[in-house]
């Protein structure tokens, strides 16, 4: 549980953009979870950034570096060495503090950058940001004190001896992260969630708490999705039913994101809903478009006739997406209706795109 692993990192960097939604003000998290932020940084300080843009010149003036300088009011992991440090930032698109702004700060010695190792001069910064571009831990409001106590959490289980302490400090930060009502915090959880699958991090006496999460429309139907499937793999909840709640609960802004997570956990009630929204003359072109598409991945003998129906709506883009959705069942009926659009339907743009659907389904 101490060291996080790097499998699946892609999936995390996906998964956090969907949480995230919109990134929320003054902090930025970056591809990896706040516990692999922890686990790697050497020294970890709570800080207060006195020059933004200090600059180191070297004594023979031909290396100039602008630099960070901070006042250091809190260590939380390693030694900082001094009350005072001045750090190199790695790396392009650099996260901006203010004068006076308060922030974590997750340091290595500069010694041990390669990249900037020449700068471990007498005078120069002591140590690198660890970073990533533009990632920024600033602790303003209620949201930057959470931050604070949950790294505090992580960056103790660094060092507690028993494992039972261990256990329940990562518990902790996951929990309040996860439950924080911010789903940039919030998909950092979800991060080491995904990244250490056999630690008992939540556990079924933690979803009353959880229940109020996957509810909040506030939150992004990405992070919730994930937050699901993540409970599902555990075992700790139902996934269909959860599923279809994620789905009813959506606003009409969230549906199409909704039909789209849901697309890959297609249950008979799922697509039952799916086909209601198909054949309600109130829904949405976008949103029919999004179920027809889902529609050709589900398997469903309902499917094949849902979408020849959808072949005759007034909307190119619904058209389009009941011949891909066509395309998807690849079933003989489903082939038959793609054929008989491209022979008969009044669109000649329908009948070009059933037709090149035929050919493709051919080159398969």
């Amino acid at each position: 549980m101490r060291r996080a692993t790097a499998v699946g990192a892609t999936w995390i960097a996906l998964c956090t953009a969907l949480a995230a939604g919109t990134v929320a003000a003054h902090i930025v998290m970056g591809t990896k979870s706040l516990h692999l932020r922890v686990v790697e940084a050497d020294v970890i300080v709570r800080g207060r950034v006195v020059d933004p843009a200090a600059v180191f010149v070297s004594v023979d003036g031909r290396t100039r570096r602008q630099v960070i300088e901070i006042e250091v009011l809190e260590t939380l992991k390693g030694n900082a060495g001094s009350e005072r440090i001045r750090f190199a930032q790695d790396g392009h698109e650099v996260a901006r503090y203010r004068g006076d702004q308060e922030a974590l700060f997750f340091l290595d010695p500069i010694a041990n950058s390669r990249e900037l190792s020449a700068l471990a001069v007498p005078g120069g910064p002591t140590h690198v940001s660890g970073q990533e571009h533009d990632e920024e831990f600033v602790l303003e409001g209620a949201k930057g004190a959470l931050l604070l106590q949950a790294t505090r959490d992580l960056a103790a289980s660094e060092v507690a001896t028993a494992r039972n302490e261990r256990v329940r400090l990562i518990q902790r930060a996951t929990m309040d992260l996860l439950t924080s009502g911010d789903a940039d915090l919030g998909g950092a959880a979800l991060a080491s969630l995904v990244l250490t699958p056999d630690a008992a991090l939540v556990t079924r006496e933690d979803l009353p708490r959880l229940e109020e999460v996957l509810i909040d429309r506030d939150l992004s139907v990405g992070f919730r999705a994930g937050l699901i499937a993540e409970l599902e793999r555990r075992g700790l909840v139902d996934g269909p039913e959860r599923w279809l709640a994620l789905l009813r609960n959506a606003t009409p802004a969230q549906r199409p994101t909704a039909i789209r997570a849901t697309a890959a956990h297609p249950s008979e009630p799922i697509v039952a809903f799916w086909l209601a929204l198909l054949a309600d003359p109130q829904t949405g072109t976008g949103v029919k478009t999004e179920v027809a598409i889902a529609l050709g991945g589900s398997n469903d003998p309902r499917a094949v006739g849902a979408l020849a129906t959808a072949l005759g709506s007034d909307e190119p883009r619904l058209r389009n997406a009941a011949i891909r959705g066509l395309g998807r069942v690849g079933s003989a009926e489903a082939r038959q209706a793609i054929e008989h659009a491209a022979r008969t339907h009044p669109d000649p743009a329908t009948r070009k795109r059933a037709l090149a659907e035929t050919r493709t389904q051919d080159k398969r």
